[in-house]
């Protein structure tokens, strides 16, 4: 199938690299309009040339400001008129390993405020254009770590369980809005601060997704088109697990 986002104008937090860039991508190859947002702008232009064409517009933006998002929200809306869909991917991922003990409070803070915070603010201006264009999709790009215990990174799990709970409350919240909200929850996935690890630390990650793989960009972006079509109207407050079978062991 082709276009199956054809006339529908999304926005993708975090879109400039990684999972962002990949539901980017697929996102225009199925018709859509994108509209890709980060806080780096060299590396959104970069981003925004290299797919190329009048259908992508990069938007610097730090998600944890109102005033960034709201401009964000006003961008789009200029460009192309509407907004039909919001992929809440921008996130912050661990750096070191740290126990709640050892967790300073900014640290804890910059969790929250990038992956909790940043879905919420997102949400919350995009619902009245979603809205106005008659419904739509709003997608968290949350993680597998919201489901299991994981040494030395609670402030990230807590944070990614954040957002897997606000999903289920706005699904009952905006369903009579026909704006359907759910979340993909990734497996490891090959970014670009994953090439340079060591082919032993590799073999290890793949050793711990059944299918044998580590999961690419594109894994999750062809959920993420399923659910920001019109193919999965009846589909909200749902978690999809696009994990290569991490949480069947």
């Amino acid at each position: 199938m082709v276009d199956r986002l054809k006339d529908k104008v999304a926005i993708i937090t975090g879109g400039d690299t990684g999972i962002g860039k990949g539901i980017a991508k697929i996102f225009i190859s199925e018709g859509a309009k994108v509209v890709i947002a980060a806080r780096n702008e060299k590396m959104l232009q970069d981003t925004a040339k290299e797919i190329g064409g009048g259908n992508i517009l990069a938007v610097r933006c730090d998600v944890k400001s109102a005033a960034d998002v709201k401009n964000l929200i006003n961008e789009t809306v200029s460009r192309f008129s509407k907004l039909n869909i919001l992929v809440n991917n921008a996130g912050k991922n661990p750096e070191r390993k740290f126990t709640l003990e050892d967790t300073t409070e900014e640290e804890w803070d910059e969790y929250q405020a990038v992956n909790a915070k940043g879905s919420f603010l997102c949400s919350k201006y995009a619902i009245p254009e979603i809205r106005k264009a008659g419904g739509g999709s709003i997608i968290m790009i949350a993680s597998i770590s919201a489901h299991i215990g994981q040494e030395n990174v609670g402030p990230y799990n807590s944070s990614k369980a954040a957002q897997e709970g606000l999903i289920r409350s706005m699904a009952m919240d905006f369903s009579r809005d026909k704006i359907r909200v759910n979340a993909i929850s990734p497996g490891w996935v090959m970014v670009e601060s994953m090439r340079e690890a060591r082919e032993k630390i590799m073999d290890y990650i793949k050793s711990l997704h059944p299918i044998g793989r580590i999961g690419y960009p594109e894994d999750i972006a062809w959920a993420a088109v399923y659910l920001a079509s019109d193919e999965s109207t009846w589909v909200t407050g749902a978690t999809f697990a696009i994990d290569g079978g991490y949480l069947a062991k």
